[in-house]
């Protein structure tokens, strides 16, 4: 029985519509990726404001006047992240973070177990992770700018099989791996 299914096993390459079919939406071109950005940095761009709510029994109080006209971002400049993208990044100031987003296309990265995986990418064909980048302003007290870890798949190529011979669908398979997600400010208690 084994080696009648190995015999009638129909091997499939690795080519840009067989990824798309194997794996859809983990693989984007180069214009594909413009547009996922766009509408990335719009969502970024656009709060959705929260309602202020007592932290009673814990008591918890913002020391930050986010209204002050020469608060912690008066006349800051910032350095920005270089991209692997399109370059349409924005800097987001929130208390005394900033969050810096861009998108990644690591070739080699670490899994959630540690272990380095390499991840596939096609000519004209990559996945591309979001990240952000976080920084925290000088002089600012109460609070600690941190980053929230972002839980993301990706196609990789099965251990122990190097780069250059994966050629197969079956020379793959789905890895998670954490990104720099959100950035947090975090009152000091």
């Amino acid at each position: 029985m084994w080696k009648k299914l190995l015999t009638s096993r129909k091997f499939t390459t690795i080519t840009p519509d067989n990824l798309q079919k194997y794996f859809p939406g983990y693989f984007r071109t180069p214009s594909e990726q413009l547009e996922y950005e766009r509408l990335i940095l719009y969502g970024s761009k656009n709060k959705i404001p929260v309602s202020t709510q007592s932290m009673a029994p814990y008591n918890y109080h913002c020391n930050v006047d986010c209204r002050r006209r020469y608060g912690p971002f008066h006349n800051m400049r910032f350095k920005r992240q270089a991209s692997t993208g399109s370059g349409n990044n924005d800097d987001f100031m929130h208390a005394c973070c900033v969050t810096n987003v861009f998108f990644e296309t690591p070739d080699l990265k670490p899994s959630v177990n540690g272990d380095n995986r390499n991840l596939l990418h096609l000519p004209g064909m990559r996945q591309v992770f979001k990240v952000e980048n976080c920084s925290q302003a000088v002089g600012c007290t109460g609070c600690r700018c941190m980053h929230e870890q972002a839980l993301a798949s990706a196609v990789v190529i099965k251990k122990p099989i190097p780069p250059s011979l994966a050629d197969e669908i079956d020379d793959l398979e789905i890895e998670l791996f954490y990104f720099s997600g959100c950035c947090k400010c975090v009152n000091n208690g």
